[in-house]
Formats: structure tokens, C-alpha cells, sequence
């Protein structure tokens, strides 16, 4: 009997020790499961890190107009270019001529009739035609009065040289030139008026090699 007491106690010790471990582990694996779902929404995956980033910083568009800018413009009526059909220095000789020509100040100082223009052109001319500028001519007197009286001004721009049309082709010694410009007439008492206007000219090549105006075709 003592032997068989001594099992049975050994059986019921072991058979308590078992349940023991058993409800051990049951308890810790309970821990470990519930604390897992925490540690994930706590530290979100890198996909997901990256998909945040992205939407929080979107792309900026290009800014408008950041084009760089045309640098095309267009030239002052006065330094308009020459038809490639005029040589270059009787052109700009024309172009001189052309303005003292036409400008006038009637302002007190300055000119004193008419011709004080026709001395200025006279300057660009051939000495037969500068003989014909000097001279008073006919030109109103009566309308220099007016301008002296209002103190008129006028200034020229050249807005276009061209050869005429129909005109001979230039030769190494006389060409011919149209010149297109606008005159301004500025009178005290009057809002200041424009006029477009032109002159043909011959021009001759000079014996210094000088270009000179030797006529007014359509003056």
C-alpha cells in the first residue's frame, strides 16, 4: 500500500505541475496577441510612409511666361533703311538733305524766312543746285508772316528711302531716291498737326566722292 500511495501522489503532483504550464502559456501567448496590433498602427509601413510623402508635396506647375522675352523691334522713322537698290552713302545724303529741306523755325532767333531752309540744304547739294536753293524764289511771304506771328516750327522724319519707281538703275555715278516722311507743325494756340509728304531726287557722285543731290525730280 505504501508504494501504491507514493504513485498515485507522484501522478496527481506531475498532473498539477502540466496545468500549471498550461495556463502559463495560455496567459502569455493572450499578452503577445493583444500587444501585436498595437505595435503595427503604432510603426506604419514604409509603403505606406511613402504614399503620405507624396500627396503632401505635389508637383508645382512651370510658372507662366518663363519664356525669355523677344528681343524684335522696330527702327525710328528716321533710321528707316535704304532700298538695297540705293547706294547706302546717296541715301544717307538724301536723307540729310531731305530734312533741312523741309524743316523751318519761324520761332524768334532762327530762321527768317524760307530760304534760311534751302541755305541748310544747300550744304548736300551740287553747287549748281545749291545756287538755285539760296535764292529767295516766290515762296510766300505772307504765309512766313503767319508762321513768325505763331511762332511755328516744323521738324521732319524720314519714314522710308526707296528708288522711284520706274526710276534707272544706279550707275556708279548718279542714282535716283524717293524719300517718304512725316512733318510735325508745331504753332503756339494750336494742338500740333502731321503731314506726310515725299521727294525724288537725283544724286550725283561728286568728284571727292561724295554724294551730292544734283536735282529735285518732283520738287
Amino acid at each position: 500500500m505504501p508504494k501504491s500511495v507514493n504513485t498515485s501522489t507522484v501522478k496527481v503532483v506531475a498532473l498539477f505541475a502540466a496545468a500549471a504550464l498550461l495556463a502559463i502559456s495560455g496567459i502569455l501567448l493572450l499578452v503577445v496577441d493583444r500587444g501585436r496590433p498595437a505595435s503595427r498602427a503604432a510603426s506604419p509601413t514604409p509603403a505606406a510612409t511613402s504614399t503620405d510623402t507624396t500627396q503632401a508635396q505635389p508637383t508645382q506647375p512651370e510658372p507662366a511666361g518663363s519664356a525669355a522675352p523677344s528681343m524684335q523691334g522696330t527702327a525710328a522713322p528716321d533710321e528707316a533703311p535704304a532700298s538695297a537698290s540705293v547706294p547706302p552713302k546717296a541715301a544717307e545724303t538724301a536723307r540729310q538733305f531731305a530734312i533741312a529741306w523741309a524743316s523751318h523755325d519761324a520761332s524768334p532767333g532762327h530762321d527768317t524766312s524760307f530760304s534760311d531752309a534751302g541755305r541748310r540744304a544747300a550744304a548736300y547739294a551740287t553747287a549748281d543746285l545749291a545756287t538755285q536753293l539760296r535764292d529767295p524764289g516766290d515762296r510766300s511771304t505772307r504765309l512766313w508772316q503767319q508762321w513768325v506771328a505763331d511762332k511755328t516750327r516744323v521738324t521732319c522724319a524720314i519714314d522710308r528711302v526707296a528708288a522711284p519707281d520706274g526710276a534707272p538703275a544706279p550707275t556708279t555715278t548718279r542714282a535716283f531716291v524717293r524719300l517718304l516722311y512725316t512733318c510735325t507743325t508745331y504753332s503756339a494756340g494750336h494742338q500740333p498737326t502731321r503731314s506726310p509728304d515725299q521727294l525724288a531726287l537725283e544724286m550725283h557722285l561728286a568728284s571727292a566722292g561724295a554724294w551730292r543731290v544734283g536735282a529735285l525730280v518732283n520738287a
